[in-house]
């Protein structure tokens, strides 16, 4: 970044006052930690964000794994009731007739819930999907109106800074000017 004193030409014997540019400095500072410190505001803000939605889709998968072993646990029930019923099927053909219907319904029933389920689960996560995109989209906003403000205040600040400097510069004008007309009045004599 340039130094302020490369920003304004100055005369051969024209020098700012050093508390002037200073203050400058500090204002300059001051902005561009504001500005740091949004940027981090901003960065702190989106790694939230991220967390909890890294957190919501864990504990989502984590649903769903279960929901998968239930459902892998009720077949393998099925397939055993089956089994047993094949083994047992010249003495009971018609209670495992009746066992193999009451099995079908179970899994179909569990199949339809555990569907409804994963439907309800997508559903609850692109609401909240919508959501985070809604909050970022706001945030992004407020970042962007924050930024525009700290560039606005900046450059009023410069020029601030510069019509300072151009009084500065008119006023140590006009005391040179006063001081070569008592000069010449001293050098005329009394």
């Amino acid at each position: 970044m340039p130094e302020l004193d490369s920003l304004v030409p100055l005369a051969a014997d024209q020098t700012p006052d050093g508390g002037e540019l200073r203050q400058l400095k500090l204002t300059i500072a001051a902005l561009r930690q504001a500005l740091e410190d949004g940027t981090a505001m901003r960065d702190e803000l989106s790694q939230t964000i991220r967390a909890e939605c890294d957190g919501e889709i864990a504990q989502h998968k984590s649903t769903i794994s279960a929901l998968r072993a239930q459902l892998e646990q009720l077949e393998q029930e099925a397939q055993s009731a089956v089994n047993r019923a094949t083994d047992a099927a010249g003495k009971e053909i018609a209670q495992l007739r009746q066992t193999i219907v009451t099995l079908r319904d179970a899994i179909e029933s569990s199949q339809a819930e555990h569907e409804e389920e994963m439907q309800r689960h997508s559903i609850l996560a692109n609401d909240q999907a919508m959501q985070l995109q809604s909050t970022i989209t706001a945030l992004r906003a407020q970042l962007e109106e924050s930024a525009a403000q700290v560039i606005s205040q900046k450059q009023a600040a410069i020029a601030a800074a510069a019509g300072e400097i151009s009084e500065l510069k008119t006023t140590c004008q006009a005391l040179r000017d006063e001081l070569d007309l008592v000069r010449a009045s001293a050098r005329r004599g009394p």
